[in-house]
């Protein structure tokens, strides 16, 4: 009789121990999913830091500079017109061959021009100015790539905000990598090292107001992180020195542990 009372009171504290189990992981909803093979994978939230837009100003290109190349976006639907110039500045240097040297940009609508900044460390080559949604909001924004380093590309979202009528720099981000990281339909931006060490990833996202940034070494207490792939799969590894690192996959503003 005594066995069996302490062999019920053993299967009570069982079951009340993965109750409290069960209770768990629903309170921790958002930090742990099951797999098929009842394992369980991590669940990292990111913590996405706005990124400031800023609003162009008006100004004109030095004297000397020699406005090499011209952009003209017009007469496209929901665009407004506008036209990318770009001048070297042959001032720099006399003996850079025409084309060469430090490129900056100028955004000409309705008759005013306002100042992009450096666009290229090293002359014409390499830059490329286009049209992409990137707020998806079904208006294409100026993107802007240019060489600032041996490196380090530098990308500009400029955009035309009608609330204010202002011209603005949503974003400048270097060594852009454009993924649809989570196969949602909508690309990500992606910074990562291209030569620094330790190597890193940044992603970018919009919230309909500008855009914001999640730092995974940050998010994943590690001191490296880059992109790989897996089974045609997007896969961030990240880890510490000497360790193997761990594999996440990233949905939706989270990262999931990769198995």
């Amino acid at each position: 009789m005594k066995a069996k009372l302490i062999f019920l009171i053993t299967i009570i504290m069982m079951l009340a121990a993965c109750a409290n189990n069960n209770e768990e992981l629903i309170e921790n909803g958002n930090d742990i999913i099951e797999n098929n093979d009842n394992t369980y994978k991590n669940v990292i939230d990111l913590s996405f830091t706005s990124v400031p837009k800023t609003a162009l100003i008006e100004g004109l290109p030095e004297e000397g500079w020699i406005r090499g190349k011209s952009i003209y976006f017009g007469d496209l639907p929901n665009q407004i017109e506008s036209t990318v110039h770009l001048y070297v500045d042959s001032n720099e240097n006399p003996e850079l061959r025409p084309g060469e040297g430090t490129i900056y940009g100028f955004l000409e609508h309705d008759n005013k021009l306002y100042e992009l900044g450096e666009i290229s460390s090293y002359g014409f080559n390499g830059i490329d100015v286009n049209l992409s949604d990137r707020t998806y909001d079904g208006i294409k924004e100026i993107n802007i790539t240019g060489g600032m380093g041996a490196t380090y590309i530098e990308l500009k979202v400029i955009a035309y905000n009608k609330d204010s009528n202002e011209w603005e720099n949503l974003l400048t981000m270097g060594s852009p990598a454009i993924a649809d990281l989570d196969r949602d339909g909508q690309d990500e931006l992606i910074a990562g090292s291209t030569g620094s060490l330790p190597p890193f990833v940044d992603i970018y996202r919009w919230n309909n107001d500008c855009f914001e940034r999640a730092e995974i070494t940050e998010a994943t207490g590690n001191l490296y992180a880059y992109l790989d792939t897996i089974n045609d799969e997007w896969i961030i590894k990240s880890g510490l020195q000497n360790v193997e690192p761990k594999l996440y996959k990233y949905e939706a503003g989270k990262l999931i542990e990769y198995k």
